[in-house]
């Protein structure tokens, strides 16, 4: 079959136009393709009219060219169409998605997030007073004080809403509030029982002093001197054993005068052995509140279960300030039954005044 050049035309035609239309930036593979046949035929053509075999390899070529062409082709597009469609449906869901405020989500979470750390803190000042404060003492607060001291126990007729304008202390034994709004406080209300939170969030309770803060500070470096001597005179009785620790808080002052007094009561009839001291006040030194709790054993002859039935017989014998808030049996460590006494606060000043010499 001859092979001439009107059908190499004819056959690069039809590669031409069976290839479909290059896409940007992607080869025209009808050109190409037609080319290398037209340079393969040229080197071969005496070759190839001779060999009818040659021909239908040829052709085979061809064929192979173009369908391999035509598969690239359709790999393209199919990559292209699906990046493409990849590219729209981001973009409309892109375009779908509801914008995030920043600005209005983020100061409603803070305001929520200021609102609850004050709940908390006025949780905890409650809780302490509920717990810590006399049965007796009557409390300013403000409303949202006094509605959480409500929820923790706290009768309702010992309780005085403290308004955000007033300009002194009111006529009670403890004051409940922040500083910052009530400048007042601490000149009106000078002995500080309590501290609990910081910053925008801090609450103090308060005791009344009606000589107010400059008599309040004397008062309380004489108590403080008083307490020193008198631990110091505890320590050297042969029936109270005290650690090292307590030995130290003794030294410094820091032991309630209430406690001293009666473990001095109790040392006179049995020998006993001090535990520990408790209950020291968040946010103050013990120094200005003073530990207001004792843990203490039976030591010597004296005989563990008759030793605690009569100090309970003393200790719930006492009237006015040197009555318990509270008289506990507990077990100790190692099984040995032991006595937990508790003072209420605030702690008195001047008890000791004259009756200890320095």
């Amino acid at each position: 079959m001859p092979f001439t050049g009107s059908r190499e035309q004819q056959a690069t035609e039809t590669v031409r136009s069976a290839a479909p239309p290059g896409r940007p930036g992607v080869p025209s593979w009808g050109p190409v393709l037609a080319t290398t046949v037209r340079l393969w035929a040229a080197r071969r053509w005496q070759r190839l009219r001779r060999s009818r075999r040659a021909w239908f390899v040829a052709i085979c070529v061809l064929a192979a060219a173009v369908v391999g062409a035509a598969a690239v082709i359709a790999v393209v597009q199919l990559t292209g169409t699906s990046s493409g469609r990849a590219a729209r449906v981001a973009a409309s869901g892109r375009a779908g998605r509801s914008p995030v405020p920043r600005g209005g989500s983020a100061r409603s979470s803070g305001a929520a997030a200021a609102r609850a750390q004050a709940a908390a803190v006025r949780a905890e000042a409650a809780a302490w007073i509920a717990g810590q404060v006399g049965g007796d003492e009557t409390i300013a607060c403000d409303p949202a004080m006094c509605t959480a001291l409500s929820a923790h126990g706290v009768a309702p007729g010992r309780l005085l809403s403290l308004p955000p304008s007033a300009s002194g202390a009111p006529d009670t034994d403890i004051v409940v509030a922040s500083p910052s709004t009530h400048a007042w406080l601490g000149a009106d209300a000078p002995t500080l029982l309590a501290s609990v939170g910081s910053g925008a969030h801090l609450i103090e309770v308060r005791a009344v002093s009606p000589g107010g803060a400059a008599a309040h500070q004397a008062a309380l470096r004489s108590d403080l001197a008083d307490r020193r001597s008198a631990g110091a005179q505890l320590m050297h009785s042969r029936r109270i054993e005290v650690s090292a620790q307590g030995a130290g808080q003794l030294a410094a002052g820091e032991v309630d005068t209430r406690l001293l007094v009666m473990l001095a009561v109790l040392a006179s009839q049995h020998s006993w052995r001090v535990i520990a001291f408790g209950d020291a006040s968040p946010g103050v030194p013990p120094t200005e509140a003073p530990y207001r709790q004792v843990t203490i054993a039976a030591t010597g002859g004296g005989g563990g279960t008759a030793s605690l039935a009569s100090a309970l017989d003393v200790l719930r014998a006492q009237h006015g300030p040197y009555q318990p808030a509270q008289v506990t049996i507990v077990r100790l460590a190692g099984g040995q039954a032991g006595l937990r006494i508790d003072f209420a606060a605030p702690s008195p000043l001047g008890l000791l005044a004259g009756s200890i010499s320095g």
